[in-house]
């Protein structure tokens, strides 16, 4: 039995569409498109999404588009429907077909009717995209196909186990805790966790406010986006802080890149309103094996010790062996 997301700002809506299908699926609820995008990536349980067109914060078209132009085909392959009233629907059918709309799903629907659109999905199955559908030419403009994609006996089941979170862009850090324990979950998985953070970042919210200070720390995590690997991902830890996870097992490497990243970021011009802001970030590092084979939650609660070192001892530096050692721009070579 597999998973029904069900996206709508109505509680009353949501109860009644989980009425009809609780007997047959799993119910999964969301009250905004951001939601319901995280629930997305991290659930590999959901065959299908039931949204509405006008939810908040991403609506329901936003949230299609983002599902059919992912990289992961577990996402861009998820069968989709969106409920409306009849007017609401003809007015959006044609956009949403072509973006890649499974079907619709109309006001007052019976239960039977929903049932045999979602039955394809029942055993969690999931339907290659196909072109966009076209209206018969028989049928009126203003009445939407209401038909699910067919669903070949061969089509493979949904994905289980690890999620890629790679492609799912900055984490929250709900995401991100979810992505650190399952990438250390195993005995011998060997990893890093690097958290950036952004020095004086109270000091910075008094001088621009909150708002900007935000738009500025997440400048500077995007920024360290485009330069990671395949495999890394990275995500909000906590405000003006981000965490960067990676297959490199390697403290030497996480110094090495965290030393240019620092680098690149003392060397911005960053202008709020006009105003010159200057800025420094530091960095610290966990490893495993280097560190022990110890859990994700340790890896990070290490990784933050070091980056808060690294803060009190001046900052614009990154700390990667817990021993009072900064290495960045306050760093002497060895010997020297």
């Amino acid at each position: 039995m597999g998973n029904i997301l069900l996206v709508h700002g109505s509680k009353v809506i949501r109860s009644i569409l989980a009425r009809h299908l609780d007997a047959d699926f799993h119910i999964v609820e969301a009250a905004d498109g951001e939601s319901a995008w995280q629930t997305l990536v991290l659930d590999h349980d959901v065959v299908a999404v039931i949204a509405a067109p006008d939810i908040a914060k991403l609506n329901g078209m936003d949230l299609l588009d983002r599902l059919r132009h992912n990289r992961l085909q577990r996402l861009r392959r998820i069968p989709f429907y969106l409920v409306g009233s009849e007017n609401r629907i003809a007015e959006i059918a044609g956009e949403a077909e072509k973006i890649g709309v499974t079907g619709f799903i109309l006001d007052g629907m019976g239960k039977s009717g929903i049932l045999a659109m979602l039955q394809p999905h029942k055993a969690g199955l999931q339907a290659p995209l196909d072109p966009p559908r076209k209206q018969p030419a028989s049928a009126p403009a203003s009445t939407p196909t209401s038909v699910p994609a067919s669903v070949p006996a061969s089509a493979p089941a949904a994905t289980r186990g690890g999620a890629n979170f790679r492609d799912a862009g900055l984490l929250s850090r709900t995401l991100l805790e979810a992505g650190i324990e399952r990438t250390f979950s195993g005995q011998g998985g060997h990893g890093a966790i690097l958290l950036f953070g952004v020095d004086a970042y109270g000091a910075l919210e008094d001088g621009v406010g909150k708002a900007a200070a935000s738009r500025i720390a997440e400048k500077i995590a995007r920024l360290i986006q485009g330069k990671l690997g395949g495999s890394d991902f990275i995500g909000h830890y906590r405000p003006g802080c981000f965490a960067i996870v990676t297959r490199s097992s390697r403290l030497e490497q996480c110094a090495a890149f965290a030393g240019r990243v620092i680098k690149s970021v003392a060397a911005a011009r960053i202008a709020v309103q006009g105003r010159q802001v200057s800025l420094s970030i530091s960095s610290g590092a966990a490893s495993r094996p280097e560190d022990g084979n110890v859990s994700g939650e340790a890896l990070l609660g290490l990784a933050l010790a070091r980056m808060e070192q690294a803060m009190a001892e001046g900052g614009g530096r990154v700390v990667v062996h817990g021993e009072g050692e900064a290495l960045g721009k306050a760093r002497q070579p060895r010997g020297s």
